[in-house]
């Protein structure tokens, strides 16, 4: 805002200038009449004239002038308020985003640092100045396994490079050397006039739930361990009842033998899917490459199931492309994928359905496609189908045995594989699964268990 003195100066300049104008004006027309006496009245009346043109030229500058003044002066008291106004909001911003929990770093197009909070330097223990620093060169980051990120994989980087947000909570920061920090990270792209003019990091210090979650899936593999030993056994005898090892039972006795036998055999698929979870969950499985074939993992499985399809009747069609190759896999792995999304398709189609088995090469990978005609997904629970425990509401009565494990369990089992899974679905007109296996040979990894294969 303009000082008092300064006020008083511009007053001043608009007096003068207006005060100029008049003189001259006055000065002009003394001038024109002096000259009536000494020149004839035309020459008189054209020189006055010019005078008083003169006269009025320096009035009306001095008028512009004076307006001129005021308007630049309005100009100016204008942008000290809206500077003010920026100022103000600014650090409003800044003291929003130095006091939530979250750590928060904004950067511009390039990745590099235009601003920090407090809680994003304490948590990352940056003492020295980043503005200015490229985030992914100077944040180092890990996956689960302690295997270092590059920066072509960095959140923030993906997100300037495909203008959509990118979420992952398997990532760890590098502080000090050491691997300690487990982050759920955010970042999404800041986008003008569609062009990427920066984005905003959030990321959120998850190492703790990462711990209840290691020591709950470590209680679940004990829980499922010490149960397997007493349902084997319930097995074993049960079994030998069945074949009449312990004498001949009539056929009542029979049926509910049978019972027991089926019920307890859902028990141990429960526990070893249980198993399997945590196994998946802690990172504790093997990973054992070798050439395979999908289609005769597929002819296999389906063998397994003709009681099942035969009972519902179910008409099952298989394809499978003649380029597809041998591929370096997990045999057991394979087989669990596979044995889901099948038993799946046998298990939610109407009798008198279908269900197919397709098997295709592309340029980096193998795709295989189960379809059935079955329930179908609910549009409005299909964001939900991978996660634990869930069940979609249109099957829940129509078929109570399930556990919600087995979609999950198959995308992690998928993406640890490094192929994708998706699905596409309509209520009531059937479902079909997509997977890609790379034709890339896999890690071989070192584990304590197998995942089992039911």
């Amino acid at each position: 805002m303009p000082s008092p003195a300064q006020k008083r100066i511009d007053g001043d300049i608009h007096i003068t200038l207006l005060i100029l104008g008049w003189v001259f004006l006055l000065i002009n027309l003394m001038l024109a009449y002096s000259f009536k006496n000494i020149l004839d009245r035309q020459l008189s009346m054209l020189v006055g004239g010019a005078f008083l043109m003169q006269g009025l030229f320096l009035l009306l500058t001095a008028t512009y002038f004076s307006h001129t003044i005021k308007a630049a002066k309005k100009v100016t008291e204008e942008l000290e308020l809206a500077k003010i106004k920026i100022e103000t909001e600014k650090a409003k911003d800044e003291a929003l985003l130095n006091s939530i929990g979250d750590g928060v770093v904004a950067t511009d197009n390039t990745g590099a640092i235009i601003f920090i909070n407090k809680v994003a330097e304490e948590m990352l223990s940056w003492t020295g100045a980043v503005i200015g620093e490229k985030l992914g060169e100077i944040s180092l980051l890990t996956n689960a396994n302690g295997e270092h990120i590059s920066i072509e994989k960095h959140p923030l980087h993906l997100s300037l490079e495909t203008k959509k947000q990118v979420v992952t909570k398997d990532y760890r920061f590098v502080r000090e050397g050491k691997v300690d920090l487990a982050v759920y990270i955010s970042a999404t792209p800041v986008i003008l006039k569609d062009e990427v003019v920066g984005a905003i990091e959030v990321f959120r210090d998850i190492t703790k739930e990462k711990e209840i979650d290691q020591a709950k899936s470590e209680f679940v593999s004990l829980a499922s361990h010490q149960l397997r030993t007493p349902l084997s056994t319930v097995n074993w005898y049960t079994e030998m009842l069945l074949a009449g090892d312990a004498g001949k039972m009539n056929a009542e006795q029979k049926k509910y033998l049978r019972e027991i036998y089926d019920s307890n055999n859902r028990m141990i698929d429960l526990v070893n899917t249980l198993l399997n979870v945590s196994r998946i969950e802690m990172g504790t499985f093997k990973v054992k490459p070798e050439p395979i074939k999908i289609s005769e993992v597929i002819e296999s499985l389906l063998s397994e199931l003709s009681v099942q399809t035969s009972q519902h009747k179910l008409k099952v069609e298989k394809k499978f492309g003649k380029d597809v190759p041998t591929i370096n896999a997990d045999p057991s792995l394979i087989r669990i994928i596979i044995q889901n999304l099948l038993s799946n398709a046998v298990k939610y189609t109407p009798d008198g359905g279908k269900i197919s088995a397709e098997v295709m090469r592309r340029p980096h990978d193998v795709m295989i496609e189960i379809k059935d005609s079955g329930y179908g997904i609910p549009k409005n629970q299909q964001d939900k189908i991978f996660n634990k425990m869930f069940r979609a509401e249109n099957v829940k009565d129509k078929i109570t045995d399930g556990n919600g494990l087995g979609l999950y369990s198959t995308k992690a089992i998928v993406e640890q594989s490094g192929g994708k899974i998706w699905f596409e679905s309509e209520e009531n007109k059937g479902t079909s699964f997509f997977v890609t296996i790379p034709l890339t040979d896999p890690k071989k990894k070192i584990g304590k268990k197998n995942l089992s294969a039911f």
